[in-house]
């Protein structure tokens, strides 16, 4: 058995609030992990309300790493795994609430293996009742890419690791190149990093005992609109395909069923996906840079991953 140590990192921006609402959770779930090597820091991305002040008068023990800017929440994340020295990393959203025994359940499973890469656990909406998604797998079909949702306590294998809530080994998330800054300033940087690991042959586990509570988009709410919000979410979900989807009849259908779709959305008065593609064609050549990089680790193909995600 590896006593290994770990690292619960909590990326933070304005939300002063929601760190004094879930922090005693946090320590309460903290305090119950079974490793004396553990540490828990706050990286706040630029704040320029009172967090920093906040957590030096009441969380004295926590190390806070600041930015001077808001620097995104990849780069925030990516700086502090970059900086941990911890064996294994809890990445927790500051409007995550984990249960007592949360974050215990997400170490623990790397005690025993080696090809892990994350566990990920179930969430419930902040009323504690609700709830919101755990193991999730994902459909190709006619060259578009969908999430799917999947019994909450399913057993089958999960497609990604939830970012704001979940554990990963350190060593291969700063190997597999940590957040993806294609996809800023947020979603799909989960899927894209957990899809390429279970792509190089590592494991995902889905650990339903492992229970939070997500007050949802409590920071990214405040900052931007529902539309916007879903201008980003489709503008990279293109992006993940083409970075990600290789294999070569997946590839093609893409190529024909996408203009079809887009086409088909306008004629029924929606241009949320011609806008989100025109949005994503700046980082196209990015996006197919890192996908010819990325192919020489692959072992396995599409196809598997998803019959493998969709077992339900």
């Amino acid at each position: 058995m590896k006593d290994l140590s770990l690292d619960i990192i909590i990326p933070n921006w304005n939300g002063r609030e929601l760190l004094e609402k879930n922090l005693p959770a946090v320590f309460t779930a903290f305090e119950n992990v079974r490793t004396e090597k553990k540490r828990l820091t706050v990286i706040d991305d630029g704040s320029d309300d009172d967090s920093v002040k906040y957590l030096a008068e009441h969380y004295p023990s926590i190390m806070v790493i600041t930015n001077g800017t808001n620097q995104g929440f990849h780069n925030a994340v990516n700086r502090a795994v970059s900086e941990s020295t911890a064996d294994v990393i809890i990445l927790l959203n500051n409007d995550m609430q984990p249960e007592t025994f949360a974050l215990d359940v997400l170490y623990v499973p790397f005690v025993w293996a080696s090809d892990l890469f994350a566990v990920t656990g179930r969430i419930y909406a902040d009323d504690k009742k609700t709830f919101l998604y755990g193991n999730r797998g994902g459909i190709f079909k006619c060259g578009h890419f969908h999430l799917k949702e999947k019994p909450e306590f399913s057993l089958s294998q999960t497609l990604f690791a939830c970012g704001g809530g979940a554990a990963f080994d350190r060593e291969k998330f700063i190997e597999l190149g940590s957040f993806d800054t294609l996809f800023s300033p947020f979603y799909y940087e989960e899927q894209d990093i957990s899809y390429r690991a279970l792509k190089r042959g590592y494991k995902i586990l889905y650990e339903a005992k492992s229970v939070m509570h997500h007050q949802v988009r409590a920071t990214i709410g405040k900052t931007m609109s529902e539309k916007n919000l879903g201008y980003i979410s489709a503008r990279n979900n293109y992006l993940f395909v083409l970075k990600n989807i290789t294999d070569p009849d997946y590839t093609l259908a893409f190529l024909f069923f996408t203009p079809l779709f887009i086409l088909s959305t306008l004629l029924k008065g929606n241009p949320r996906f011609l806008i989100a593609f025109v949005m994503a064609m700046p980082r196209i050549p990015r996006a197919l840079l890192s996908r010819l990089k990325e192919q020489r680790y692959y072992v396995k193909k599409d196809r598997e991953i998803f019959k493998a995600v969709n077992q339900d």
